[in-house]
Order: structure tokens, then C-alpha cells, then sequence
């Protein structure tokens, strides 16, 4: 593979791109490992320590079970459980594709960079919207009880 260099320094997208190439297939893998006999033996046993000492959930919560959600094929589910799990592999989906597009059809387009920082920007925003939503949920209903 051939790695773009600018000032002697590897591009970061270039980088990404190689480690979700060697990550896809261990990736789903695990996946479907995990979401067939995984989750019964391992992630059924799994607590949150934060939800456990304060009662409130963190913003990781309900993201074990969004992963095994997700590679049963209920994306409903996973989506209700934790949706920066669907963020994830949406944006690893988007970036390989740009990037597997870039490479083999658009030759021009592969010169300009892809900045990384933005999926992370999104992550952010998607973690902190459906934190906030599992704690506005949970007000609501002692609230109304």
C-alpha cells in the first residue's frame, strides 16, 4: 500500500485507513462470535461501576449491549441502548468508503487530506445527546412518579 507523505510525516487518514482494513474482518469476527454465545458467557456479567455507585448511568452505558444488539440485527434496539455504537460503525463505514473511492476512482481527491477530527466531533455530540436523554428520561419518570 502505498502511504501518502507530506514534511516526512505519514497523512493520519492513510493511517486509519490502513488499521480499518487489518480491524474489519477480526472485527466482525468478534462480532458475530460475541452476539452468538459471547454475550451469555461474558457480557450478561458485565456492570457499569458508575451506575453502580451513583445510580446514574455514564455515557458508555447500555454500550455492550448495543454491540450485541447490532450483530443480532436489531438495530432498533442498539440504536435505543447506546447510539454511539451505530455512530461508530456508520463513520467507519463512510470514512473506508471515501477513502476506498478516493484511491481507486478519484485520483485528484486523494491528495487532499480527510480530517479525521470531524467523526470525532460527531462522536461527541452523539455520546453527549444520548447521555443527556438516559438522564432526561430518568428525571421524567421520578418526576412522574
Amino acid at each position: 500500500m502505498k502511504c501518502i507523505k507530506r514534511d516526512g510525516k505519514y497523512r493520519v487518514d492513510e493511517l486509519f485507513y490502513l488499521i480499518g482494513k487489518i480491524i474489519f474482518i477480526p472485527f466482525c469476527l468478534f462480532g458475530f462470535w460475541f452476539a452468538g454465545s459471547g454475550f451469555e458467557a461474558y457480557g450478561s456479567h458485565i456492570t457499569c461501576a458508575i451506575r453502580d455507585l451513583c445510580g446514574l448511568p455514564c455515557p458508555g452505558c447500555g454500550g455492550t449491549r448495543a454491540f450485541y444488539y447490532l450483530f443480532q440485527g436489531n438495530i432498533r434496539e442498539s440504536l435505543r441502548l447506546n447510539a454511539t455504537v451505530l455512530y461508530g460503525v456508520g463513520a467507519y463505514l463512510h470514512f473506508m468508503l471515501v477513502m476506498f473511492w478516493r484511491k481507486r476512482f478519484n485520483r485528484n481527491g486523494a491528495e487532499r487530506e480527510i480530517q479525521i477530527q470531524y467523526y470525532l466531533y460527531g462522536a461527541v455530540i452523539v455520546i453527549l445527546v444520548q447521555w443527556l436523554v438516559k438522564i432526561f428520561n430518568i428525571i421524567h419518570r421520578l418526576v412522574l412518579t
